[in-house]
């Protein structure tokens, strides 16, 4: 049941893409040092070739989980690819000096840092809305991944290979429920501060006001496919000129939203009247809307109601 949840979750968010390939890469390494740990003799130093790098996938993992870019940055990847190679090295010339020590100190090198920049990932907020789910995954992330290693540098003192095991059981595990935990609640990015509001001038409120006798005694609200590049040239203003005009001095956060205000208040003399009972639809083509859908929306963004209870409601 819990394949088949997660396959129905990576449906419905899409493709995994970068988590997806990190989990699996993890996973399979955590798996084959599990392997690497249970069996003995070549098939024992077969999959610690590629087990022992899991500190480094586990580290890209950690990176996909919180950094909410579709593509992570090149460096990362190199350092884990030098990882696995020293840690291959390491294992197919253990004992040996020359080469095989210094892959065995690069390989400590660059595992330590994974390790250390995997317990960093979580605090990296990278400009993340951080809700309460998030900062308690957060936490946990954390406290699990500390513990995990604190168990495994003081239980290879006492039982090596059954606490090896035990850690990387728990850290597959947990590799699997963090990216399950992380599909089901995508990280979103934080909305940026408001803009401040630019003040009107003298030139905005005359322009606006030119503006305001162009809908009103024209009716230019009623044309279809209407743009703002139509307007600015009846004016015999630039299209940005007009634009910043209507932020600053009409009240109105840009051209769509007054138009569709002036549409809408044309759609409601129109619903009042009792001359027949005019459809919705010829309503919303008689104001420029050019279907049903658009018209319900600005209606409901302008009135909080749809057109046919806004009706209702009117001549009650």
């Amino acid at each position: 049941m819990t394949v088949i949840a997660f396959r129905e979750d990576a449906r419905r968010f899409g493709p995994p893409g970068r988590l997806g390939l990190y989990a699996v890469v993890a996973g399979l390494s955590f798996v084959a040092y599990i392997l690497a740990r249970l069996l003995e003799g070549p098939a024992s130093t077969a999959f610690a070739v590629f087990g022992v790098s899991a500190c480094g996938w586990g580290w890209l993992l950690a990176r996909a989980l919180f950094d909410p870019a579709p593509r992570d940055v090149a460096w990362p990847l190199g350092v884990v690819l030098v990882l696995t190679a020293m840690g291959a090295v390491s294992q197919l010339t253990s004992g040996a000096g020359g080469v095989g020590g210094f892959a065995d100190n690069l390989y400590a090198l660059t595992g330590s840092a994974a390790l250390l920049l995997t317990f960093i990932e979580p605090f990296q907020r990278r400009g993340c809305d951080l809700s309460r789910s998030e900062r308690r995954f957060r936490v946990v992330f954390t406290v699990v991944f500390t513990l995990l290693v604190c168990v495994s540098v003081l239980g290879v003192r006492v039982a090596p290979g059954p606490v090896e095991v035990v850690c990387a059981v728990v850290g597959l595990i947990g590799g699997l429920a963090a990216t399950t935990f992380r599909i089901r609640h995508p990280l979103r990015t934080a909305a940026p501060p408001p803009a401040e509001k630019r003040a009107a001038t003298g030139e905005d409120v005359q322009l606006a006001a030119r503006l305001t006798a162009l809908l009103e005694s024209q009716a230019a609200h009623l044309e279809p496919d209407l743009k703002i590049g139509d307007v600015a040239a009846r004016l015999g203003e630039p299209e940005h000129r007009l634009s910043r005009c209507i932020s600053a001095a009409t009240g109105f956060p840009n051209f769509n939203r007054l138009i569709n205000h002036y549409r809408v208040e044309d759609a409601k003399r129109r619903l009042r009247s009792p001359e027949g009972e005019v459809s919705i639809l010829n309503v919303a083509l008689d104001c420029g809307f050019a279907s049903v859908g658009p018209f319900n929306r600005a209606f409901r963004d302008e009135t909080g109601m749809t057109p046919r209870a806004w009706r209702a409601q009117a001549r009650d």
